[in-house]
């Protein structure tokens, strides 16, 4: 999938990078920063893990950063994590010697697990800097976080699903992910899949991560 720029009416550039459930297609994509801005955001989900068949999959960390343009490169690779791989979610930055630095990263959920909160690399000092863990899957009812917006998978049928803001996955459905008009991601429940960074359910397989940007 292919990154969307979104121009809008208060001159904010926006692209959203995503990755697949295939552990063969590694994603990788070029980020180029916008002429004239001075201030950018990154955001950064881990993908989600893939339930046990007895739990579900937790949910990816989710790793945010903001600060002066001065202080980013002109142009970024973006990667991000693949469902099913525990392939973790990477900003990296080709150095003079073509040498991939990683300059932000988010950790992938493994199997049950959510994904574990990131130890910054040295960029995350140029700016300000957080990073949440995401959240475990489970063998029965997935209640919402308190501390991540991305939920993790519960298992078998009759199990649900209750992401942030009461939105809710039936006892046998899809997990979801959404922007507008609140962001949120939800685990799928029995064999459904997870929405973009959040776990699986049952033994299905959990979302890919994703990365946006935004300059302005």
């Amino acid at each position: 999938m292919f990154p969307y720029p979104i121009a809008t009416p208060q001159g904010c550039n926006i692209q959203t990078f995503y990755g697949t459930n295939s552990a063969n297609k590694v994603q990788r994509f070029s980020w180029n920063k916008p002429v004239g801005v001075s201030h950018v955001y990154m955001l950064l989900i881990g993908a989600g893990g893939t339930g046990t068949g007895t739990s579900g999959g937790g949910s990816g960390s989710v790793t945010t950063w903001y600060g002066a343009t001065q202080h980013v490169p002109n142009n970024l690779i973006v990667e991000p994590g693949i469902g099913d791989a525990s392939a973790n979610t990477t900003i990296f930055f080709a150095s003079r010697s073509t040498t991939l630095i990683t300059l932000i990263d988010t950790l992938s959920a493994t199997g049950v697990t959510g994904g574990p909160a990131t130890i910054p690399e040295a960029f995350a000092a140029s700016g300000f800097f957080n990073s949440v863990a995401g959240q475990d899957g489970s063998g029965i009812s997935v209640t919402a976080s308190a501390t991540t917006f991305l939920s993790g998978g519960a298992d078998a049928t009759g199990e649900t699903v209750t992401a942030n803001y009461g939105y809710f996955v039936p006892g046998n459905g899809a997990g979801f992910f959404q922007m507008q008009p609140i962001i949120v991601g939800a685990g799928g429940s029995a064999n459904g899949r997870g929405g973009i960074g959040c776990g699986g359910g049952g033994d299905a397989v959990g979302g890919p991560g994703m990365v946006l940007i935004a300059s302005w």
